[in-house]
């Protein structure tokens, strides 16, 4: 298939936190045009009804003409329902799907049960992945509590306000009345509550 308007791809992180710039680059790499590229901030664990940036792509994709690609199976799904729904949908509609080395081309044939049965076996690995990461969390948060480590932010008081060079900045060029609430804000990094809550904090007599 030469035509490049025809080749997809999709990223996925979990939250907006995350970066899905090396995704991005990677597909751009792989023959993807940017503005084919559809972002999902959404689980890996997500049903495939909740997947609307997919969703998308599947209305417009043509059957026995476009190409899907993922850098990694995990950015595909991590459900292995939602993974064997995908597939299906592919093979259906004889679409390709690229996920790193691995091509299932569907456009002229049925799927490769070989092929299939790895995707879904790699499809069952990512979940198993993702279960596993959230077990080593969970006992490293245990091992840290039974140690006494004390979980969760630090309280802020008046002495690391004090410790902290830009809010002594700023909260002076504040009570000079050189800035407002929203620009201390924006110029410490901080949102107006925590700023707000901060000075409060600073003035207290306590």
């Amino acid at each position: 298939m030469n035509d490049t308007n025809e080749v997809y791809g999709i990223a996925r992180c979990s939250t907006s936190k995350q970066d899905v710039e090396y995704e991005i680059n990677e597909l751009v790499k792989k023959g993807v045009p940017k503005e084919n590229i559809f972002i999902e901030y959404i689980s890996g664990k997500a049903d495939l009804n909740k997947r609307t940036e997919l969703d998308k792509l599947f209305k417009i994709v043509k059957p026995g003409i476009s190409k899907i690609i993922a850098t990694d199976i995990t950015r595909i799904a991590r459900n292995p329902k939602t993974f064997y729904e995908i597939l299906e949908f592919i093979e259906n509609n004889k679409l390709c799907l690229e996920i790193g080395s691995l091509v299932c081309d569907c456009r002229n044939d049925e799927l490769d049960i070989m092929t299939s049965t790895m995707l879904q076996v790699l499809s069952v690995f990512a979940s198993f992945d993702l279960k596993m990461k959230k077990f080593q969390i969970k006992l490293g948060l245990k091992n840290a509590v039974d140690k006494g480590v004390k979980l969760g932010r630090k309280p802020v008081t008046k002495k690391t306000l004090e410790n902290d060079p830009m809010f002594m900045k700023y909260y002076a060029q504040y009570k000079a009345k050189q800035i407002n609430l929203c620009e201390m804000a924006r110029l410490w990094g901080k949102c107006r509550n925590t700023c707000y809550n901060s000075i409060k904090i600073y003035e207290s007599k306590d």
